[in-house]
């Protein structure tokens, strides 16, 4: 495959077999491929090129709420309470109890899909969820892509990719709600979902993605959140949040708001998974499931004493260029 350049400016840069043989032997996925854009460096599965000129061109509305983040960094948790305070403060909507997938769809889960690494995992729930919002689109033009487009009003639209390969437009265009969550907790969180997962679904570099909404954290129409504030004090994460959203609710919509999206809540009522075939049940269980823990500094944990030093001394070498301090 030749170099190609994509509309958002990025080189298309395939791997080289060596690395991707590396790749299939420890993950067992990406059997299309992995390709790096340059020159941020980001690394997808090669299917991303199908969709990555049609995620640029998105038509974000300014009534949109983008969720963006680091995988592992109170993703879902952050889609739930967006959704809520958006459709469900008085927690009487009908489709409160779909899966969050559904609801608040994720613009990129397309490339997974189309993976061949996929293969044998059966998404049926995925499916239905495309069908019910979707009728008479086709599959194959992107299942997420599509429920983004035609997801009710206002929108709450999930993504774990930068701002770089994104519409250049949406901070002018839509709010954008970014969660970052201390590194150390996120390699612990990533390692026990890897653990679960049968194929593998991100790698990126933590640094760059950070960086580049850290850069616009001013921008009025830009929410920057650290996870480990939301955890220390919800109600006044909920409050800055009222007011960034204008959703102006009562007190008492925000009670329920934060009731609802509690760890104990959403835990008891079942995981946000696409479909169960996509992870080994056995693991699941024994590692607790897709809501662990939800604790700030579990990674003391788990690290030995030469694995933090390792750690530190990245974050030292990296964080610095964002100039945020992790809690």
């Amino acid at each position: 495959m030749s170099n190609q350049r994509l509309r958002s400016g990025h080189e298309v840069v395939p791997m080289s077999e060596e690395w991707l043989t590396r790749l299939e032997k420890d993950q067992k996925m990406y059997k299309q491929g992995m390709i790096r854009l340059m020159p941020d460096g980001w690394l997808y599965p090669t299917a991303f090129i199908n969709f990555a000129d049609r995620i640029y061109n998105f038509e974000f509305r300014s009534s949109d709420v983008v969720l963006m983040t680091m995988p592992k960094s109170g993703t879902t948790w952050m889609q739930e309470i967006l959704w809520t305070m958006l459709h469900n403060p008085d927690l009487d909507h009908p489709q409160a109890d779909e899966p969050i997938y559904h609801r608040a769809p994720e613009i990129s889960l397309d490339m997974m899909f189309d993976s061949k690494g996929m293969e044998g995992a059966k998404i049926d729930n995925f499916a239905r969820a495309f069908i019910e919002t979707c009728p008479g689109r086709k599959p194959e033009d992107g299942m997420s892509l599509q429920m983004c487009e035609l997801t009710a009003d206002p929108r709450v639209i999930k993504t774990h990719l930068p701002l770089s390969v994104l519409a250049p437009d949406l901070l002018d265009k839509a709010k954008v709600v970014y969660v970052a969550r201390n590194p150390k907790d996120v390699v612990v969180s990533y390692y026990y979902y890897y653990c679960m997962m049968k194929a593998f679904t991100y790698t990126g570099s933590f640094t760059n993605f950070v960086k580049l909404a850290w850069e616009k954290k001013d921008h009025p129409n830009m929410f920057f959140v650290f996870y480990e504030d939301m955890k220390e004090d919800i109600m006044a994460v909920l409050h800055k949040l009222n007011k960034f959203l204008g959703t102006n609710l009562t007190q008492q919509q925000l009670d329920n708001v934060s009731r609802h999206t509690s760890f104990s809540a959403m835990k008891s009522r079942g995981e946000p998974l696409i479909d169960g075939d996509v992870f080994n049940a056995d693991v699941r269980e024994k590692v607790g499931g897709y809501f662990r823990k939800g604790i700030i500094g579990d990674w003391k944990n788990h690290f030995t004493p030469e694995l933090e030093q390792e750690m530190n001394q990245w974050v030292e070498s990296h964080v610095p260029d964002i100039g945020i301090t992790f809690k």
